[in-house]
C-alpha cells in the first residue's frame, strides 16, 4: 500500500513540474512577445510555442538522454507550428519564431563556460563551450530544415494549382 501511495506521488509531482514547466516557458514566451512588439492577438501563439518546445524538449531529453535531440526536436516542431501558423494568418514567420525558441535558448551553458573561461578553468571551459555550441548547432538546424520543408512544400502547393 505504501509502495502505490508513493508511486502516486512521484507521479504527481512529476506531472506538476511539467506543467509548471509548460507555464513559466509559456510566460517567456509571451513577455518576450511583448517585448518585440508582436499584435496582441499573436501573443498567445507565441506563448503556446515556447511551452510546446520546452515541454517537447524536456520530454525527448528525459526519454533518450540526448540534450541534441531534446533540442533539435523542441526546435524543428516549433518552426514548423510557427511556418503553419504564419501561412494561415499571412505573417513573417519571424514573429513566432523567435518567441517559441526563447526558452531553448541555452543561455545557461553560455554562462557557465564564460564563468569557466574566467576563473582560468580552461578545460571545463571547452567542455562547456562545445556542448553549448553543439546545442545551438541542433536550434539551428532543426530551424533550417522545418524552414526549407515549409519552402519545399508551398513550392509543391503553388505548382500543382
Amino acid at each position: 500500500m505504501t509502495e502505490a501511495f508513493s508511486g502516486a506521488i512521484s507521479t504527481n509531482s512529476v506531472a506538476i513540474n511539467i506543467l509548471l514547466a509548460a507555464l513559466w516557458s509559456a510566460g517567456a514566451s509571451a513577455c518576450f512577445s511583448v517585448c518585440l512588439n508582436a499584435f496582441h492577438r499573436d501573443i498567445l501563439f507565441c506563448a503556446l510555442l515556447g511551452s510546446i518546445g520546452w515541454i517537447l524538449y524536456l520530454s525527448i531529453f528525459g526519454l533518450t538522454g540526448s540534450l541534441f535531440g531534446g533540442y533539435f526536436t523542441g526546435a524543428f516542431t516549433v518552426s514548423i507550428v510557427a511556418e503553419i501558423l504564419a501561412s494561415y494568418q499571412k505573417k513573417p514567420a519571424t514573429i513566432f519564431i523567435l518567441p517559441g525558441l526563447l526558452p531553448l535558448v541555452p543561455g545557461g551553458g553560455m554562462f557557465n563556460t564564460m564563468e569557466a573561461a574566467l576563473t582560468g578553468n580552461l578545460t571545463k571551459a571547452g567542455t562547456l563551450g562545445y556542448q553549448t555550441l553543439g546545442e545551438a548547432g541542433a536550434i539551428a538546424l532543426g530551424i533550417a530544415l522545418a524552414s526549407s520543408s515549409a519552402r519545399i512544400i508551398r513550392r509543391i502547393r503553388i505548382k500543382t494549382r
